[in-house]
């Protein structure tokens, strides 16, 4: 029997959950039933490193990662050579993920090869109202648009899937929830030592640490970590914050840490390889992410048993319960994070039983497994028909105005 080929597409091989669910499903296919191609943005921090890992990896110059006026051209020459790129490997699936590979990726299947399925994942609803109203417009426009093409959108959170829902986007088209999923056992060196590993970073043994882990775009709000860690320093000092990534706004953030003087307590160390020894040495985790979907630092977190203090946006309350396993607080409410975060710190046997709060919840539909047989069994579903003629532009809507969200599982809630 012939495999199913599916084609992913995604903007760029940064370190990020989208990227991390892509590669980790690649990986896991059912190779005797799946045969999966990648294609993304050159330049990404992954680039060197996918290659090595995956087989049918491909690259489009032209796909640039920023929504920009000035990139315009590079769109239009990147949408051309991803449905080239179509045309070669002949896909029965096209899976895009991230809004700009989403939209000239399902625009290229449109134009290039109809023929295959079209599956959009929204690993988070990459538009904020914090970018401008003119942005946020455009894009839930664009989605809109995009979304008539589309057989499948899937969500990796429910707020996000009931906010699209209610901005109009994927109207009458069939919707699932799948859950990005992690590795829930983490693997440490042997021997580990947090006093070893603080001292390699120049904190010092006592001192308690609060770790974020993410890149220095708007988005992810790192000014907000910054200003909530002075906050915190202002009455606690044997403290240590260390946001790690890289990114556009990291200047601006080293700066202002620099200018309120707690540069030697804030650390921004850049992308890291060794996340699980600092989750491990680690006392709170703290998110003051605008926009997320599932975001998988928390998830990671959690699997450590590490508390988190995070702004209460999309999908973050479904991985968080507040009160039990961390603090969810309104978003830009910079001294409610500060006093959650301090109250963590401060008492122990709040902590502790934060811990015992992690340990004790069940939390399979965020594993690798459950990802992986609900992507199979989403292919499986779209497995190509023999049909004869062109399909039409816009696809016919079988589901009616109503969205329906299905578990393609089966499994029970």
């Amino acid at each position: 029997m012939a495999k199913t080929k599916i084609l992913y597409f995604i903007t760029a091989l940064d370190q990020g959950g989208a990227q991390n669910s892509v590669l980790t499903t690649m990986k896991r296919l059912d190779k005797r039933e799946f045969e999966p191609y990648l294609a993304a943005g050159k330049g990404g921090r992954l680039d060197g490193k996918t290659k090595r890992e995956v087989k049918n990896l491909f690259f489009i110059p032209a796909l640039k990662h920023d929504v920009r006026p000035r990139y315009c051209l590079h769109d239009a020459l990147a949408l051309v050579q991803m449905g080239l790129l179509m045309r070669k490997i002949r896909p029965d699936i096209i899976h895009t993920n991230a809004p700009k590979a989403g939209i000239l990726g399902r625009l290229a299947a449109r134009i290039f090869w109809r023929k295959a399925k079209v599956v959009h994942t929204f690993h988070g609803l990459g538009f904020a109202k914090e970018h401008g109203e003119k942005h946020f417009n455009f894009f839930v426009r664009t989605e809109r648009f995009c979304s008539s093409f589309t057989d499948v959108l899937v969500f990796v959170s429910k707020k996000n899937a009931a906010e699209a829902a209610q901005l109009g986007i994927g109207k009458g088209v069939r919707s699932e929830i799948i859950r990005a999923g992690i590795d829930f056992e983490r693997k440490l060196p042997p021997n580990f030592n947090p006093a070893s590993k603080k001292a390699a970073l120049k904190i010092p043994p006592a001192a308690r640490v609060v770790l974020a882990i993410a890149n220095f775009k708007p988005l992810k709000n790192p000014i907000h970590f910054v200003l909530a860690a002075y906050k915190v320093l202002g009455q606690m000092k044997n403290v240590c914050f260390i946001y790690t990534g890289d990114g556009p706004l990291k200047e601006a953030a080293t700066n202002l840490a620099t200018h309120l003087g707690i540069d030697r307590q804030v650390i921004f160390p850049g992308w890291r390889g060794d996340t699980d020894e600092l989750l491990a040495m680690s006392d709170v985790y703290a998110s003051t992410s605008l926009r997320e979907g599932v975001p998988m630092s928390i998830l990671e977190a959690q699997a450590h048993r590490v508390p988190a203090v995070c702004y209460d946006v999309d999908g973050i309350g479904e991985v968080v319960s507040n009160n039990r396993t961390g603090f969810l607080v309104k978003v830009n409410d910079i001294s409610a994070l500060a006093e959650k975060i301090k109250a963590l710190l401060r008492n122990n046997g709040l902590r502790e039983r934060f811990k015992e709060n992690i340990a004790r919840r069940d939390f399979g539909e965020f594993t690798v497994p459950v990802m992986i047989r609900r992507q199979e069994q989403l292919y499986r579903s779209l497995s190509p028909r023999k049909r004869s003629g062109k399909k039409p532009f816009f696809r016919r809507r079988k589901y009616g105005a109503r969205r329906k969200f299905t578990n393609p599982t089966g499994d029970k809630k």
